[in-house]
């Protein structure tokens, strides 16, 4: 699709889009309008383990739904984060980073961020990876909600729940029933196509099955070309994958599974005076996942039981020549196996207290990364096995109608890293009717990793120290009437030990402590129209002990989400504003910017769905550099894309 003729399809439908607001809406239409009341009291399950009231939960949580994801046109999982307070996303073209809380850290693949599938741990056992772009498990379309709690999470989760954890909860029978298709393509040259059936038997079981690839091909670069050139490496940049997800579930057990596969060609550049001037270099990402969980009830206690198996398999591909000038290739080859354990036991036994306890046991059965020529001998061969155990405890106290209280704490021991205990507190006031009071503290960890100590190795430097943050927090939400609700929150963190990357060796070790202090102020406003904004700024100042900024961390983030029905819910066009102000990266100062995404959501009919959306509406160039080597590259121009999604069957 050539942008110029998307943008004039694009005309055409907010034309056509005009002519039917004027058009009454039908029984039907205003069955499917929006709520015009917003959504204080929406329910979450990350930041206790347990489902319960955004409004009572004992931390900050963001929610973005499945309306929402389907409203503003949100591609993939960098979209639903970008989308939310406090999160900022940069990207590569090969792997997707995300900061938190204006801490983004060059060399982090997103190790200080948990990531759960379902509640289900999922950061890989190498880099501690959150592997978050093509290669992630869940296509967008099979995601009900994702859930962001702020803030340090190690009292429940343990490792890695460093600035906070992120909940990705798939779609169940009641969403993804019957057969539905879906086919998209952009202006990028990326199509791609879905499919799920979902089934619930009357005998009471029930099972999802989503298959989705993608590809895409010629691939703009991200720096500047002489045209011959960039001509001559469109044909090395591209992008394919597949992936699947399925779910069967039986009274209370659940079985889920997962695959990925990626495979990203990029072009290498070999010099000037090269007989060859271009390669092809490639990345290959393979990961999977099996798990069984049961839960019951016995009377007043709450029993839950988790197993899972999970595999990643990662290759970096280099290719490079000879002194004899013939093409060779030199593989990075990182390969991680692993086993989680979670049990729980809850009860509500005692009058006005809810209390859990559990215990979580990782295996890293197998931690390798092997470097070398391709079909010879490796050069380095880096392996290791780590066993983690964590046991934890929290009472959730409703000391009287407007005071609540939850306490916790764990105990983390592990092979490599030693042993830490990690607090948590929060006291819940709610004595001003729709609105809650929140203080907050608590702490978090995480240990240095194998690619770490891969890095550190060969020269002998000593393995970095687990690094640890502890935050304090004040909340704010009130909601004045039915319509509008805000929300102020006020943080400070002290971090010691973070692990970073010099840029002067390629070394990790630990940095002096850190300061951390921030503010996130936030509003909802419904009409009765059906129209909803939701804004967000996020202020935050990180600096080491000199005082100096760090490094990929912008004081101001800002995120306007507004939609606006033009047919009841049958079209509908939404738009969003996402702002970040200018940072460093290494040597280089990055301006700040504001995309503008805009997304026009037609249902003809009740089985059908027609999305059409402009990304960077306004074509800002702008440029990023996650690692802080190299040059900086340009992020996505203006794309156009196209989306098709058809339900079939009951």
């Amino acid at each position: 699709m050539r942008p110029r003729s998307a943008l004039l399809l694009w005309a055409a439908c907010l034309s056509t889009a005009a002519l039917a607001q004027q058009q009454p809406a039908s029984l039907e239409d205003l069955l499917r309008q929006t709520p015009t009341d917003v959504t204080r009291d929406v329910e979450e399950s990350t930041s206790s383990r347990f489902a319960q009231s955004s409004s009572q939960a004992p931390s900050v949580t963001y929610v973005v739904t499945d309306t929402d994801i389907a409203r503003y046109g949100m591609r993939n999982m960098a979209d639903i984060l970008r989308s939310m307070p406090g999160l900022y996303v940069t990207a590569d073209g090969n792997f997707t980073y995300v900061g938190a809380r204006g801490l983004g850290r060059p060399g982090d693949f997103n190790a200080r961020l948990l990531f759960l599938i379902d509640g289900m741990r999922v950061n890989e056992n190498i880099y501690d990876a959150g592997l978050l772009g093509s290669e992630f498990f869940v296509d967008v379309d099979l995601i009900d909600h994702v859930e962001y709690a702020p803030g340090p999470g190690s009292a429940l989760y343990g490792n890695n729940a460093f600035f906070g954890v992120v909940n990705i909860i798939t779609k169940g029978t009641d969403k993804l029933h019957g057969l539905q298709v879906r086919a998209s393509a952009d202006s990028d040259r990326t199509r791609e196509v879905r499919a799920s059936v979902g089934h619930r038997s009357e005998q009471g079981w029930e099972a999802t099955l989503g298959l989705s690839a993608f590809e895409q091909s010629d691939i703009d670069p991200p720096y500047d070309l002489r045209p011959q050139d960039a001509e001559a490496v469109k044909p090395l940049s591209w992008d394919r994958g597949r992936r699947l997800l399925a779910m069967a579930r039986y009274g209370g057990l659940t079985l889920r599974a997962g695959a990925s596969h990626r495979e990203h060609g990029i072009p290498a550049y070999m010099g000037p005076d090269a007989p060859i001037r271009f390669l092809q270099d490639r990345r290959v990402f393979n990961n999977n996942f099996i798990s069984a969980e049961y839960q019951r009830d016995l009377g007043d206690w709450n029993l839950y039981g988790a197993v899972s198996s999970k595999r990643s398999d990662y290759l970096g591909a280099y290719a490079f020549l000879r002194e004899d000038l013939t093409p060779m290739v030199f593989d990075n080859h990182s390969l991680g196996r692993w086993y989680n354990l979670d049990l729980r036991i809850g009860t509500r036994r005692w009058h006005d207290h809810e209390v859990m306890a559990g215990f979580e046991y990782q295996y890293d059965r197998t931690q390798q990364i092997i470097e070398g020529p391709a079909g010879e001998e490796p050069d380095d061969y880096f392996f290791g096995e780590n066993r983690r155990r964590g046991l934890f405890v929290q009472d959730t106290w409703q000391v009287s109608d407007h005071h609540r209280l939850t306490l916790g704490l764990r105990h983390d021991s592990a092979m490599i890293g030693g042993s830490t205990v990690n607090p948590r507190f929060a006291w819940i006031w709610s004595g001003v009717p729709d609105a809650s009071l929140k203080l907050m503290y608590g702490s978090a960890f995480r240990e240095a990793n194998l690619y770490e100590y891969r890095a550190n190795a060969p020269i002998d430097a000593p393995l970095p120290r687990p690094e640890r943050i502890r935050t304090l927090e004040l909340a704010w939400d009130h909601a004045l009437g039915r319509n509008f609700q805000y929300r102020a929150s006020v943080y400070l963190s002290r971090i010691r030990d973070l692990i970073s990357l010099r840029m002067d060796y390629p070394v990790f070790e630990n940095s002096g402590p850190i300061r951390n202090l921030g503010a996130e102020l936030g509003l909802e406003q419904r009409w009765t129209g059906g129209q909803q904004l939701q804004a967000s700024v996020s202020l935050q100042r990180t600096t080491d002990d000199t005082g100096r900024r760090l490094d990929n961390s912008p004081r101001a983030l800002v995120k306007l989400l507004y939609t606006q029905p033009l047919q009841g819910d049958r079209l509908r066009l939404s738009w969003q504003v996402l702002g970040e102000s200018r940072r460093t990266s290494g040597p280089q100062a990055l301006p700040g910017y504001a995309l503008l995404n805009t997304t026009l959501l037609w249902r003809p009919a009740n089985d059908t769905d027609v999305a059409l959306s402009l990304y960077n509406v306004g074509d800002v160039r702008y440029y990023d550099q996650p690692i802080a080597v190299g040059a900086p590259l340009r992020q996505p121009s203006r794309v156009v894309r196209l989306s098709l999604t058809r339900q079939f069957g009951p």
